[in-house]
This record gives C-alpha cells, sequence and structure tokens, in this order.
C-alpha cells in the first residue's frame, strides 16, 4: 500500500524541485538532471509535464549558433501562477500582484484606518487583482508579511509594539475569508529572510540572520536553508533579547530589550538627528554622530555575537535602515562580533547589507504564498 504513496511522494517533490531550481535560473534539460540527480530521460519526463501543465516553457538559448539546433533552456513560465503580496509596517502598506517567476504585475501603497481596516484591505487587493489582468484560477493565495510578535499557525498579529492598530486581530482568517483565497501570514524580518534564502546578496549561506532595523529591531533566522521556527510558530525576537537587564522599558512589557536601544527613534531620541540617515551623512564629519553610530554597532553586534555562539550562523544581512551606507555599518559591526566570538580563527563570518527597493517587502510577502505551494 506504501508503495504508489511513495512514488506519487516522489514524483511532487522532482516536479517541485524542479520548479525550484528554474525560479533561480533558466535551466537546460540536463543541467537540472545533474541538479537533480536524475536521468536525462527522467528530468525529461517531468520537464514535459511541467510544460503540459503551463508552469514551465521552453526558451532555445540564443540563436546565434553556427551549427545545428540551439539548446534549449527550461524556466518557469510568466504566467504560470501569482500570488498576492502584502507588506505591513508601521508607516503604512504596500501590496501587489507577483508572478511565480519574480515580477510585480501591480502594486500600490496605502495606508489604514483602524475602524474597517480589514474591509478596507480586502477593497483594495480586490482593485490590484482587477488592474492586474491576472485570471482568478491562477491565483495561489495571499501572503501578508507584518511586524511580530504574531501567530503564523493561526494568523493572528499578536502584539507587535507601536503597532496598536492591528493587535490582536485574525488577519489571516479574515482576508482569507473576504477574498476568498488561501492566506497565509509570516513576521517582515522572516518573510525577507525566506526571500533572501538563495539569493546573491546572502553570498551562498546556507545558515543566516536578517537583521531588520527601522522603527523596531526585527529578526529572521535561516538554518541550512530553512526558515526557523520555534514554539508556537515562533520565528525568533532578536529585538526582545535584553542586553540591559537594569535598562530601559520596552513597549513589549520587559526591561533592558535590544529594541529600547537600537530601534532608531530609540537611539535618536535626545539627538539633533531625525533619522539614520542623517547619523551616517555626518559620521565622518561630527562626533555626536559618530558616538551614535558606535552606539547602534555595538549593541547589535553584542546581541549578533550571542547568536552566532549559540547557533553558529555565518552572515548577518542588514535591511531597513541600516541598508543606508549600508557598507559602513556592516564593516564596522563584523570587526566587533568577530573580535568577540568564541572561535575566532577558524569560524567564516560575515555581515552584509542586502539589496532591496520599493518592491521587496511585497515581494517578500509573495514568498510565503510561493515557498508554501513549493513545500512537500
Amino acid at each position: 500500500m506504501s508503495a504508489p504513496r511513495n512514488a506519487e511522494y516522489t514524483k511532487l517533490y522532482n516536479k517541485k524541485t524542479f520548479l525550484r531550481l528554474l525560479r533561480r535560473t533558466p535551466l537546460s534539460r540536463a543541467d537540472a538532471a545533474r541538479a537533480l540527480g536524475l536521468s536525462r530521460a527522467a528530468a525529461s519526463l517531468i520537464a514535459e509535464e511541467l510544460i503540459r501543465e503551463g508552469l514551465v516553457m521552453e526558451t532555445p538559448v540564443s540563436a546565434m549558433v553556427r551549427s545545428g539546433r540551439p539548446p534549449i533552456a527550461l524556466s518557469v513560465s510568466p504566467d504560470a501562477a501569482y500570488a498576492v503580496g502584502v507588506y505591513l509596517n508601521r508607516d503604512g502598506c504596500t501590496a501587489g500582484v507577483v508572478s511565480l517567476s519574480g515580477e510585480v504585475i501591480s502594486r500600490a501603497r496605502f495606508r489604514l484606518e483602524a475602524e474597517g481596516k480589514t474591509d478596507a484591505l480586502c477593497r483594495s487587493l480586490s482593485k490590484l487583482i482587477e488592474a492586474s489582468g491576472v485570471e482568478r484560477e491562477k491565483l495561489l493565495g495571499v501572503g501578508i508579511s507584518a511586524p511580530g510578535p504574531l501567530d503564523s499557525a493561526r494568523g493572528v498579529i499578536l502584539n507587535p509594539p507601536q503597532f496598536s492598530l492591528w493587535h490582536g486581530t485574525a488577519i489571516g482568517a479574515e482576508v482569507e475569508e473576504k477574498m476568498a483565497l488561501p492566506t497565509l501570514v509570516e513576521n517582515n524580518a522572516a518573510s525577507l529572510a525566506s526571500y533572501y534564502i538563495g539569493k546573491p546578496d546572502a553570498k551562498g549561506s546556507e545558515s543566516f540572520l536578517l537583521l531588520l532595523v527601522d522603527s523596531g529591531v526585527g529578526s529572521g533566522l535561516v538554518l541550512k536553508n530553512k526558515l526557523f521556527y520555534g514554539a508556537g510558530s515562533d520565528t525568533g525576537e532578536l529585538g526582545h533579547v535584553t542586553v540591559k537587564h537594569d535598562g530601559r522599558m520596552c513597549a513589549c512589557g520587559n526591561r533592558g530589550c535590544l529594541e529600547a536601544y537600537a530601534a532608531i527613534p530609540a537611539l535618536l531620541t535626545g539627538s539633533r538627528f531625525a533619522s539614520w540617515a542623517d547619523v551616517m551623512n555626518e559620521r565622518l564629519l561630527a562626533e555626536d554622530a559618530r558616538d551614535l553610530f558606535e552606539e547602534e554597532t555595538e549593541y547589535l553586534a553584542s546581541a549578533v555575537v550571542s547568536t552566532v555562539n549559540l547557533l553558529g550562523i555565518d552572515t548577518v544581512l542588514l535591511a531597513g535602515d541600516l541598508r543606508y551606507e549600508g557598507e559602513a555599518t556592516a564593516k564596522r559591526m563584523e570587526e566587533t562580533v568577530k573580535a568577540r566570538l568564541l572561535r575566532k580563527e577558524d569560524k567564516p563570518f560575515s555581515v552584509l547589507p542586502v539589496h532591496s527597493d520599493e518592491n521587496t517587502g511585497l515581494s517578500a510577502a509573495a514568498e510565503i504564498v510561493f515557498e508554501n505551494y513549493l513545500r512537500i
């Protein structure tokens, strides 16, 4: 009885792994076979099935060949499938329709008021879908990325500091009911961490921490190319690790949290600077800017050292406000962390700013849906 199930599982596994590979880069049948550890014939059978299902397409690599048949590359079809991505943060909401191949078809940015906020969100999403021209049957679902802490399994935003508008909202169930689409909810930093798995920004790292610093401090942890989940579907809250046992009161109710010191508004309180960019612009000219730079990198490095020693990650990716002049911040943090690691000599470690644009957040939110679709 188990043999048919095993065969069906293996077939599904190979198909989804094939799609994962093609989402990164077009491949020939031979290259795909090698990457999957399959025979050329087996890889060709999978490719043909994916082509029939409209998920994969063939493209000649180049018409500029001297003789013989041009090599054929396989890639994800541009209209194979789509997801709606919703990136919620303290500044507002960015949403869009994204294809499985990564193209943003339509996008919008808007603010939501407290009364009827979920209804307003769903109306906006319906308009986005209509504007995109995407057939509804090709929509795999809605991915919502929001500040943590939240309960991903139940789709509930819990009590993120400075995000009271959404406290206790079962946004997953509400949006799923109103939109009639499967809806998944993930932490902002965790969704971004998942988005950067396998991308050049991570420099090939399989175990890394994404540190999202803006009005808060969020983190997403990837171990062996998989987003880490703890008990209760938590993905880690480095921002609420205690860095001073008798320190400032944090909005979460604890004292001395990293976020109470390293979140940009907390860092700049009482200073003449309005943003992290202002600090970085004057860092080489003014002592107070230089002091804030050192203070920020010191707090973050202290928390990162504990994470590296505990979990053995080899890379930290900087996202959010720290991307501005990010190379300088990354270099200073890397120097500080390396000097304090338990294993200094033989352990590779790097801090890197990530590439980001106006679509990164919503693409990361859509990736929640695609990752679920491609999961076995």
